[in-house]
């Protein structure tokens, strides 16, 4: 797929297309500094391929029904050696986020990106991983996660996967994470109510003010 019928297709799905240079990575003229109060869900990448991968941020607004932020794609977390950068918009219509699909990346490469909004604040730097070639005879690590129940767990699952990926050799770091759904359950459940469930300890986060019981939970 050509620059062209790259931005043709990320337009039809009405994401902001980004085409990467490979032969011309230079540093970045951002004047970035990290505030992730004003990015409360951080950034994330997802939809690998061999040359392409989406990025994905939250910046709300108080005002306005559009705005523009800046993305930048780096080889080194410096941002020392940026590939691609571009301006993308984020709208109150959806919730303040935005997504741009990045293309022409080298494959299984990893990259680092980061948003920024004309104040100069940006979110936290993300870390992805392009997909390797179809070809590639090497191993890919998986791992999977599944639902959150706030008050049941420690949540320290993510943390931990990102702690052992850390000091993980090489040939033995993820390639790929796979969510299988359920991101975090809606249910509440109070400790008075259901100290345990599933051998799972129950814990107080706070009462909902005002709230109404319609079942168990």
């Amino acid at each position: 797929m050509n620059r062209r019928q790259f931005m043709a297709c990320a337009a039809s799905m009405g994401i902001s297309g980004i085409w990467a240079s490979r032969l011309a990575a230079a540093p970045s003229h951002r004047d970035w500094r990290e505030d992730r109060t004003l990015f409360p869900q951080g950034v994330a990448s997802g939809d690998p391929d061999d040359h392409s991968i989406v990025l994905w941020t939250r910046r709300p607004y108080e005002k306005g029904e559009r705005h523009e932020l800046t993305v930048e794609i780096a080889l080194d977390p410096d941002f020392r050696r940026v590939v691609a950068t571009a301006r993308t918009p984020v709208l109150a219509a959806a919730d303040w986020t935005c997504r741009a699909l990045v293309g022409g990346l080298a494959p299984a490469t990893v990259h680092w990106y980061r948003f920024t909004d004309d104040s100069g604040a940006g979110s936290r730097i993300g870390r992805t991983i392009t997909a390797p070639r179809a070809t590639d005879q090497r191993p890919v690590r998986f791992a999977f996660v599944s639902c959150n129940s706030v008050n049941e767990g420690a949540q320290n699952a993510y943390r931990r996967m990102i702690w052992e990926d850390a000091r993980a050799p090489a040939d033995r770091k993820l390639g790929f994470v796979l969510h299988l759904g359920d991101f975090i359950y809606e249910v509440v459940e109070y400790p008075e109510e259901t100290p345990h469930r599933y051998a799972r300890t129950g814990y107080d986060l706070g009462h909902i003010p005002d709230a109404r019981k319609v079942g168990n939970f």
